[in-house]
């Protein structure tokens, strides 16, 4: 990761791993490097026991600016061969976020465009800063939305508003962001980091099994009928009621005190 390109940087604070996609100065546009290096990283959050809360975020004006156009230009007239390795990186990104056990939160930090949308909006958390803005920017460039935003729009904010963003060439400020149900949180820019790691703290500290499962039943629930969704709804209350977390929780709550989940 610590390449001649550093396009990501990896923290560790106890349990919680940050990672922030590092090409300030091209406003973290997503090349091929970047989007392999994030794949890999997010994949390793993933598995490593250690980690209980992943956070994504940028380094400096923006989260991402989307696909990186100067690598494109390195393609034509065929930087469709480009964007097909490009977004089997960020599809498994988006897919990891979406499937893992552990919660995500994104902390939106400036602009969030183009082929950055689907893994920015993927996480289970999201906060944005007030200067953040988010657009599409696809059509300007003359292809198709990808990196998962074609998924994850219309499951946030409903056909129209997705219509208005892509088609429409609509562009949301912070307000409008938490309007739309884009974002759960909008703080200042001065506190984003500092409010991040305190929902993260909280999250981590969470009943890890209840956690992932809520994953689970959110992202079939649109897939499954109604007496599927509501029979493993049922099926995992039941495994998580038998958990020891939930004996702490219940115990916590007679005892009037806050629970401890190991």
């Amino acid at each position: 990761l610590r390449g001649r390109e550093m396009t990501i940087i990896i923290e560790n604070n106890e349990n919680i791993r940050t990672i922030i996609l590092n090409r300030p100065e091209k406003l973290n546009s997503v090349n091929l490097k970047m989007a392999t290096e994030l794949n890999q990283a997010v994949k390793n959050a993933a598995n490593d026991k250690s980690v209980q809360c992943l956070v994504i975020t940028g380094n400096g004006r923006a989260f991402s600016s989307g696909g990186d156009v100067d690598e494109m230009g390195d393609y034509l007239p065929k930087a469709g061969d480009l964007f097909y390795d490009l977004t089997e990186q960020i599809h498994s990104i988006f897919s990891t976020i979406l499937r893992m056990e552990k919660p995500v939160i994104n902390s939106l930090n400036g602009v969030v465009a183009g082929g950055s949308l689907g893994f920015a909006l993927a996480g289970d958390y999201r906060i944005a800063s007030e200067s953040a803005m988010i657009l599409s920017a696809h059509f300007k460039r003359g292809f198709v939305p990808a990196g998962g935003a074609t998924y994850i729009l219309p499951r946030l904010i409903g056909l129209g508003k997705t219509q208005a963003l892509f088609f429409g060439g609509k562009t949301l400020n912070s307000k409008e962001m938490l309007e739309w149900g884009l974002v759960h949180e909008v703080v200042s820019d001065e506190q984003l980091k500092q409010r991040t790691m305190e929902m993260a703290k909280e999250i981590a500290a969470g009943p890890k099994t209840a956690l992932a499962e809520t994953k689970k039943l959110l992202l079939d629930s649109d897939s499954l009928s109604l007496d599927e969704e509501l029979r493993r709804e049922r099926e995992k209350n039941r495994v998580s009621g038998n958990s020891g977390d939930a004996v702490e929780g219940i115990k916590a709550f007679l005892e009037k005190r806050e629970p401890k989940f190991e």
